[in-house]
């Protein structure tokens, strides 16, 4: 008769790593762009820089007549902007207000992209582990 090995985590261990792994995809997903969402040349007119030295640059672009701010973009250190440079922007014509921002470039790009195999990593860990739970459970029943 060969001895039942223990499941190395809890049940309840189990279940709360599926739920993490499922909110970290939920938050950190890279969703598509929204059909329709165009490009357009904004202006960099301030700089938000963290006490670490990080720059973000805001920029303002202007549709139909009206001018927009973008909320910060992405940190760079030394600032990769200087005021009154040119930057790409994308948003799209039917919510410019809620959808402009200054889209991710370079090494920042790759970075958000690995983001949600932690998700996909905590969400197989969890189901392994249930999975060897529930085995573990059905096997002391019988």
């Amino acid at each position: 008769m060969t001895t039942r090995r223990k499941p190395r985590f809890s049940l309840r261990t189990a279940i709360i790593t599926i739920v993490l792994g499922t909110v970290w995809l939920l938050i950190f997903s890279n969703a598509p762009a929204l059909e329709g969402t165009v490009a357009a040349q904004g202006t960099v007119v301030d700089q938000e820089v963290s006490g670490k030295g990080l720059c973000e640059p805001i920029a303002t672009v202007a549709v139909d007549g009206v001018t927009y701010r973008t909320p910060p973009g992405t940190s760079a250190k030394p600032c990769a902007y200087e005021i009154g440079d040119s930057i790409d922007v994308t948003y799209h014509p039917d919510d410019v207000a809620g959808t402009l921002e200054i889209p991710l470039e370079g090494s920042s790009k790759k970075a958000v992209a690995l983001l949600p195999l932690v998700g996909v990593a905590l969400l197989i860990g969890g189901i392994v582990s249930l999975v060897g739970n529930i085995l573990y459970r059905r096997r002391g029943n019988a």
